[in-house]
């Protein structure tokens, strides 16, 4: 048997279902050197050895994900891949380059498969791994987290709100969105990253970024990390103390998970045996519009419910008959945003799995409704 690939594969399912814990990033990273393809730059052993950490995962063009691991290419051969925050036991096995090829574990990736351009290591085509060459910068942990306890700091888009308690509010200065996690310093070599991660309610998973500190004084915080574009150095300048009454809450609608929005548990309700519950809501709530010609066609709902019965991130958006984009009259669409806000969201027939509604992630729900000249007539599957 080849045991790689078992391995491999037993951390793919086990990231795929979600398992709890902090090894899923772990696994999920060999997840995605397993099953990564790639179509040539010839790299040499120079050029790879040495430490890289993290930056992100690419799930789409505009999807980027924090990647909390780190993988360290020794001269003799062996390889190691661990989490940046030490939160799960690292992997050892070797790794060679023959010819084009480059082999790390039992995996052979095909030439371009792996690339590295300005110390930006990239492995993979299919959900790419992205990892910058690291350099120790030694700070004191109890000195840092003195700093940065208690106190708000800024940077050009970006306001951390570091609670004693160990919570974190990041908020937009512009559009003056909060959103709440947990943050704590991480240890590797003798730097110091800023792990801020969890959502309003856990600390657990779901990491939201992972900074190199490298530099820290009374009124000035400088960290390395990602800003949309390259790796860049951020600097951040103390603004004030945190005040006893300063909140702790987002300013609005705050999912669980983090990351991924595709990663949300999709229920299609109108696939499942509760069609015949949100028949009968939209029944009883739904008031037809009269005399208005043109409201024919579909009009498809979604939202989202957070772990803790929440809602939130409503949608709408119809089409005519023949799935053209089209907008209908705001009577309608006003009604089936209320209905889904204040009885769809809140039925408990989407948390017949757990009768608390303390899910360990959210659910993206959707329906989609069928209309003829402003009266409901169908739900479709």
């Amino acid at each position: 048997m080849n045991t790689g690939y078992y391995t491999m594969n037993r951390y793919s399912i086990s990231y795929v279902r979600r398992r709890k814990g902090r090894l899923s990033s772990l696994h999920c990273a060999l997840f995605i050197l397993h099953f990564s393809f790639l179509s040539a730059q010839t790299l040499t052993r120079e050029q790879l050895t040495g430490t890289w950490v993290g930056v992100h995962t690419e799930w789409d063009t505009d999807a980027l994900c924090p990647l909390p691991t780190y993988i360290r290419l020794d001269p003799d051969s062996t390889y190691l891949l661990g989490m940046t925050d030490g939160s799960a036991k690292a992997v050892t096995s070797t790794w060679a380059i023959h010819g084009d090829q480059v082999r790390l574990d039992t995996i052979h990736f095909a030439p371009r498969l792996v690339t590295l351009k300005n110390n930006l290591l990239r492995i993979g085509r299919n959900y790419p791994m992205v990892f910058r060459r690291f350099k120790d910068i030694p700070l004191d942990s109890a000195n840092t987290a003195y700093q940065l306890s208690g106190h708000v700091w800024q940077s050009d888009s970006l306001l951390l709100y570091c609670y004693a308690n160990g919570k974190i509010a990041l908020e937009n200065p512009t559009s003056k969105q909060r959103t709440i996690h947990f943050w704590r310093l991480a240890r590797f070599g003798t730097s110091l990253f800023l792990i801020v991660q969890g959502n309003q309610y856990t600390p657990d998973g779901n990491y939201k970024f992972i900074w190199q500190l490298s530099s820290l004084s009374p009124k000035q915080l400088q960290a390395i990390g990602w800003n949309k574009e390259a790796v860049v150095q951020k600097t951040f300048r103390l603004i004030r103390n945190l005040a006893p009454g300063d909140s702790c809450r987002p300013t609005g609608f705050q999912s669980c998970t983090n990351c991924f929005i595709r990663s949300f548990s999709e229920i299609g309700i109108g696939r499942t045996p509760s069609r015949y519950n949100l028949s009968q809501l939209l029944k009883k709530h739904y008031r037809p519009v009269i005399n208005h010609t043109g409201q024919s066609g579909l009009i498809h709902v979604q939202f989202v419910v957070n772990c803790r019965g929440e809602q939130g991130m409503f949608t709408l958006s119809g089409s005519d008959n023949d799935y053209c984009p089209k907008t209908f009259d705001a009577q309608i669409t006003d009604q089936l945003l209320a209905i889904s806000r204040n009885y769809v969201a809140s039925d408990q027939f989407l948390r017949a799995d757990d009768q608390s509604g303390n899910r360990p992630n959210d659910i993206a729900v959707s329906f989609t409704v069928r209309l003829q000249e402003g009266q409901l007539t169908d739900i479709l599957p």
